[in-house]
């Protein structure tokens, strides 16, 4: 028994250790347009800058987001420089303290097997695996409102002083990271899990309200900046509008409005949008989730009918993965990520239904799941972006040879123990597709990089370069600081007066083509194919029908008409 222990606990560690490097592997991939690369921009402006208080996109004011991922990354970038893996760094560090924050909570109702499926499978299913690559707030949202609930429930269990300003002090991180979200979600969890254990008094405690005061001394920097750039100063437009206040945007808008219809924000997203987001998002784990469901609910409503009580171990993980995902789905405006925040919870509810046995359902449940995400893997390595590299292909085929034979040998008696490593597997194969060779092979469509580089080759600084007609994000963030953007021809020819020589434009065929009708002349156009990455179809997938998909962009070398 102790040889067999100790081989498991190996086994364990290897598996860490797989998931550890799919996540580095993910560090250096370039940001992807819009959202992480805009992010990106806007913390390398905030350094340069030097305003922290005061938000600035592009040198105009800035207001949709809260700053903790703008400072973060600004820090970061401090230290480190302006690359991929010093943006991600501290979002990442946010994710891996989600995840030991669902052990750590998990470990107070549930025995210690139950706590590491959990973590296990937080870190094992794609949609975090995402979101530490294409890096957005939620990564910080994510960490910071888990921690929030997993100390908050320490001290609901301990009465730790210390408990609770950590619980409060990860609800004004998560705040923000998102607004006020990073309050409801974990309010969402500790309110209903007091409500169904019976204990409706304590939702009154008046500790609370020592803890709002730590959520508010860490929201003060940010709403005094808010209250200093928009509330101040209503002439200001934001977003087509004056008289925006920023403080009421923060704490009402941007959150309660989506649902409320104030928000500008809309795409009206079905009701029912984020259950086909869950399929992918929580791989390979998916189809478990609502069995897992299933039976808590059953559990809860048993319990309260026939003893008037609840006797499940906790109820913080259902009520706040159904209440956060229900909230969600009532706003007018969804986007996938959105949904990331529940993972945690769901990850907990799989654990704890699994520790209650698995049954044939659950096994092939998990199978499917495990199965599609392997095939993903393989339809990306044989279809999308086929490969000849052995580097590729020797660890994908062995550990798809040997995932199918540990699972088709044990399918009649996995256990919970087996079940979770066998998905751990199959996410770490997935995992290592996307971030050592998909993401790789995408990341060049995008054209930034290869922008830039042509500048540099073409002798030109970064700050004798310029959009016309377009811009984008990620090239900022290349370029190494922010290239300005014009749209008459004039204002391009007094960039080049100014330079006194030859300056770089970023254009498409239709600015290319003003340029031209204006009389600039083009010494050098350089052809620039590019994709949106982060809205993969079919079309661009298809290698047969990629060319088709592509954007024509470019960059030319022009100087002044006086020049010649």
């Amino acid at each position: 028994m102790r040889h067999l222990s100790t081989k498991w606990r190996a086994l364990d560690s290897g598996l860490v250790l797989a998931l550890v490097a799919v996540y580095l592997a993910g560090l250096g991939i370039d940001v992807m347009e819009v959202d992480a690369a805009q992010y990106a921009s806007i913390s390398m402006e905030m350094l340069q800058g030097g305003n922290w208080l005061q938000v600035q996109h592009r040198g105009a004011d800035y207001l949709d987001k809260p700053p903790l991922l703008f400072w973060l990354s600004a820090v970061s970038f401090a230290l480190f420089g302006l690359s991929n893996w010093a943006y991600k760094l501290p979002s990442v560090l946010a994710a891996l303290l989600g995840v030991w924050s669902v052990y750590c909570f998990a470990r107070l109702y549930y025995a210690a097997p139950t706590a590491r499926w959990a973590a296990f499978i937080l870190a094992a299913s794609l949609g975090l695996m995402l979101i530490c690559n294409d890096v957005r707030t939620d990564t910080l949202l994510l960490g910071f409102s888990a921690c929030a609930v997993w100390q908050i429930a320490e001290y609901l269990e301990s009465r730790r002083w210390r408990n609770l300003f950590l619980g409060f002090g990860a609800i004004g991180l998560a705040m923000l990271a998102k607004g006020p979200i990073g309050l409801v979600a974990p309010a969402f969890a500790v309110g209903g899990h007091l409500l169904l254990c019976g204990r409706w008094r304590e939702v009154l405690r008046w500790e609370w309200l020592l803890g709002l005061i730590v959520v508010a001394l860490l929201l003060a920097p940010m709403c005094w900046g808010l209250w200093q750039q928009f509330d101040l100063h209503p002439e200001k437009w934001v977003n087509g509008r004056q008289g925006v206040s920023g403080l009421r945007f923060f704490f009402w808008e941007q959150s309660f409005g989506r649902i409320t219809g104030e928000n500008v924000w809309k795409n009206d997203a079905s009701a029912f949008f984020f259950l086909h987001v869950y399929l992918w998002a929580f791989l390979p784990w998916s189809l478990l989730l609502p069995w897992a469901l299933v039976r808590a609910i059953s559990a809860t409503w048993t319990s309260w009918r026939f003893e008037k009580k609840a006797s499940w171990p906790e109820y913080y993980s259902l009520a706040g993965f159904v209440l956060t995902f229900i909230a969600l789905s009532l706003s007018r405006y969804k986007l996938p990520h959105y949904i990331f925040i529940t993972l945690p919870w769901a990850s907990v509810l799989v654990a704890s239904a699994l520790e209650r046995g698995v049954g044939a359902l659950p096994r092939w449940l998990f199978g499917i799941g495990a199965v599609a995400g392997l095939l993903l893997g393989w339809v990306i390595v044989l279809w999308a972006f086929p490969t000849a590299s052995l580097f590729v292909w020797v660890p994908l085929g062995v550990g798809t040879l040997a995932w199918l034979w540990a699972f088709v040998r044990s399918a009649r008696a996995l256990s919970a123990e087996g079940l979770t490593r066998l998905g751990v597997a199959a996410a770490c194969l997935l995992g290592f597709v996307l971030n050592v060779h998909f993401y790789p092979q995408l990341l060049p469509y995008q054209y930034s990089r290869r922008a830039v580089a042509a500048a540099r080759e073409a002798g030109l600084s970064a700050d004798a370069l310029c959009f016309f007609q377009m811009n984008h994000h990620s090239l900022d963030f290349y370029n190494g600081r922010i290239v300005p953007r014009h749209d008459d021809p004039a204002d391009v020819i007094k960039l080049a007066v100014q330079k006194g020589g030859p300056v770089g434009v970023f254009t498409t065929p239709t600015g290319k083509a003003a340029l031209e009708q204006a009389g600039i002349p083009i010494e050098q156009a350089i052809e620039l194919k590019h994709f949106h990455v982060a809205m993969l179809h079919a079309r661009f997938l298809n290698p047969a029908t990629r060319q088709g998909a592509l954007q024509t962009l470019y960059f030319l070398k022009i100087h002044s008409p006086d020049a010649r």
